[in-house]
């Protein structure tokens, strides 16, 4: 038995979805997470679950986007949509095991390529439409983010796999009941209005404003409000995020930590924001792949768009999930739809920083990267 495997599935389906038996529910897997995928299946059938087991094949999901009918990759299929309409909970892994490789995609299919799945951050027809069939059924929805740490992914971006997968699937374990503490106590400082101030021992030091609006959040419970609003808990979790008035930041931000991308890693990157966009920026190396990412967007990629907290005490800096990590501060720009901002965008491009003091109203939210306000 691997033990990681049946201590993430009893955290997915006691911690995460508070499974009862007689509920059904649909495990869909990547071919190369079938050993995760067998442990839920069977954890769930102990818990008396009613179980479908589904598999995506990794060569025909990539032969299928470069040469299906781009109708039948846009289309929820009727078969599978009667499907979820009869699920209670939808559990997926993520995948696929190798990075996608958009070169060998046809540019006029790349939009239909689904691999997120929830429709805030996956802009597909066919998430479109699942989102659309699983509001209406309240299909309550986990994906397994932990899975994209392969070993092909692990080598394109410069990783140690054992360590990178150790820190996603610890990350996974983390306590939704401590997340959710720290996050309650933030949720009506956030969603509230204001002046906020973020600075950091690194150089940052950035004002904007809050507005009223609903902060985006995550704190590892699958919950009924999330269902209704056709919303995946991706694991591991943990962050709450808000958007704020676009054209009200000013000042300088230093992402400290390393920033790694699919496209490339850049080291101390800084920006200088005025009337809320980045009039200039640096680095010390990989400046290259943010002025990819300027250069190839085809809207508001340089705007302000949101800032949140890491809430995740099992995950650390430099494993893709800086955003996640307890005591980082994360700023974003481009789209920000997803947030219920106003930014549209082709791209987001965010990053996080460390040891910040942050203030909203005059009240301190964290002081030297420590979340210092009670729920």
């Amino acid at each position: 038995m691997n033990i990681e495997y049946a201590t993430l599935s009893k955290q997915i389906l006691d911690g995460c979805l508070s499974t009862k038996p007689g509920q059904r529910v649909w495990i869909h897997s990547w071919d190369h997470t079938l050993e995760l995928a067998s442990d839920l299946a069977l954890e769930s059938r102990k818990r008396r679950l009613e179980v479908l087991l589904t598999v995506q094949l990794e060569d025909l999901w990539l032969r299928s986007m470069s040469e299906a009918s781009p109708e039948l990759l846009d289309k929820l299929p009727a078969h599978v949509a009667a499907a979820l309409e009869e699920t209670q909970i939808y559990i997926y892994t993520l995948g696929p095991r190798k990075p996608v490789p958009w070169d060998q995609i046809p540019v006029d299919r790349r939009g239909s390529v689904s691999v997120w799945l929830d429709a805030r951050y996956d802009r597909s027809k066919f998430a479109e439409q699942w989102a659309k069939v699983a509001k209406r059924s309240k299909v309550r929805m986990v994906g397994i983010e932990a899975t994209l740490a392969t070993p092909e992914r692990a080598e394109s971006m410069g990783l140690d796999l054992e360590e990178w997968r150790r820190v996603m699937f610890e990350g996974c374990t983390a306590d939704p009941r401590e997340m959710a503490s720290h996050g309650r106590a933030l949720e009506p400082l956030m969603g509230g209005e204001g002046q906020a101030h973020l600075t950091t021992p690194f150089g940052t030091d950035f004002r904007f404003r809050l507005d009223k609006r609903p902060p985006d959040f995550s704190y590892g419970l699958s919950t009924e409000e999330k269902a209704e609003r056709g919303e995946v808990v991706f694991l591991p979790t943990g962050g709450i995020e808000v958007s704020a008035a676009e054209d009200s930041a000013e000042g300088r931000i230093v992402y400290d930590p390393l920033i790694r991308t699919g496209k490339g890693q850049v080291e101390d990157l800084t920006f200088q924001v005025a009337q809320g966009r980045i009039k200039q920026f640096s680095a010390r190396s990989g400046k290259e792949t943010f002025e990819r990412y300027l250069r190839e967007g085809t809207g508001d990629e340089n705007r302000f768009a949101y800032f949140g907290f890491g809430l995740n005490p099992k995950i650390r800096h430099g494993f893709t999930q800086d955003d996640k990590v307890l005591g980082s501060t994360i700023v974003g720009f481009g789209h920000s739809g997803a947030k219920g901002g106003k930014n549209v965008a082709s791209g987001t491009w965010w990053a996080s920083m460390t040891k910040a003091t942050v203030t909203i109203g005059g009240q301190k939210i964290m002081e030297d990267g420590k979340l210092v306000v009670k729920s």
